[in-house]
Formats: structure tokens, C-alpha cells, sequence
């Protein structure tokens, strides 16, 4: 299962609740019929009735939710969906989630780092990679840059330009 999103409280007397999205595809809420909590290690099915996104934000209105109590209930819950549910990608671009962990080298196999967040931005995505020794590097996420990035053996290859790790 995989996160999309985090109900952050109640809208509304009639059990709508306001989520922030965390997925790379907010509109893909609008087409889903089915997200799931995860209630003492059980996957809990949410039926939705109605999803609208406005801005960094979606209002949902669940089938099991039909009050303000029930929908506080849901607050600070966060929503998955099944790995079969997920948006397709185009080649060369990654889930997040596929990127946190992997072993980071330069393009002669030397040991730089793991990879351990991806912030994002609006001209190119930028990797926070750990050293063994504490140190953080920030790589941006550009051709230039990564050259290979191995999803089933969670090894990214990249160029090391001059002053980019030092």
C-alpha cells in the first residue's frame, strides 16, 4: 500500500474532510473509488462518494461518513491505495517511495551515499543524499547529473561535476 494522502480535519457538518495530498498525482483522486486506513495492521476499505481538489488540497466525502463526528474520527489518518492502483509513469520517471534508500554511487562504482528524501520543486527535483559519514549532499535531479537510476537492485549512478560533492 501506498500513502496519497493525510485527512487533516472535518469541513463541513455532513462529514466531508480537507486531505492533503501527498502524491505526484493530486488529480488521480478524482478518479479513485476506494482508499484504505490502516487501523491496528488491517487495511480498512473508505469507499468515496465525491472528491474535489482545490489547490494543494481535496475535500472528500466518504460512504461511511455521513457526520462532523465521524469524519473527526478520520483526522490525522493517513490514505493508501494498492501498488495496482498507481498511476503509470513515463520512462525515466520514479515513485518517490522507490527512490528513499538506494545506494547512491559515482559513475567509477565509489560509495557516495543513500538516498534519503526528495524534495521537490518546480524546475527539477532535488535528492538529499547521506555520505557514511553524517554529511548531506543535495543533487539535483537533472540528466546532467543522474546518469542510471536502477530501481530493482536500488542503486542510483551519477556524474560527480565539480563541486557538487565536497
Amino acid at each position: 500500500m501506498y500513502i496519497i494522502g493525510k485527512v487533516l480535519k472535518p469541513k463541513g457538518l455532513k462529514g466531508e474532510v480537507k486531505v492533503e495530498i501527498i502524491t505526484s498525482f493530486p488529480d488521480h483522486f478524482e478518479t479513485l473509488h476506494t482508499v484504505y486506513r490502516n487501523e491496528n495492521d488491517q487495511w480498512i476499505p473508505l469507499g468515496i462518494r465525491e472528491a474535489r481538489r482545490e489547490g494543494a488540497f481535496v475535500f472528500i466525502r466518504f460512504d461511511q461518513v455521513e457526520s462532523i463526528e465521524q469524519a473527526e474520527e478520520l483526522r490525522n489518518e493517513y490514505l493508501y491505495i494498492p501498488e495496482d492502483e498507481l498511476t503509470p509513469l513515463a520512462e525515466d520517471e520514479y515513485y518517490i517511495h522507490d527512490l528513499i534508500g538506494m545506494l547512491v554511487v559515482d559513475e567509477q562504482r565509489n560509495r557516495i551515499g543513500e538516498l534519503v528524501q526528495v524534495d521537490t520543486y518546480a524546475g527539477n527535483d532535488v535528492y538529499v543524499i547521506k555520505a557514511p559519514d553524517g554529511k548531506e549532499f543535495l543533487i539535483p535531479a537533472i540528466k546532467d547529473v543522474v546518469k542510471k537510476v536502477d530501481v530493482p537492485n536500488k542503486t542510483m549512478i551519477i556524474h560527480r561535476m565539480e563541486g557538487l560533492i565536497d
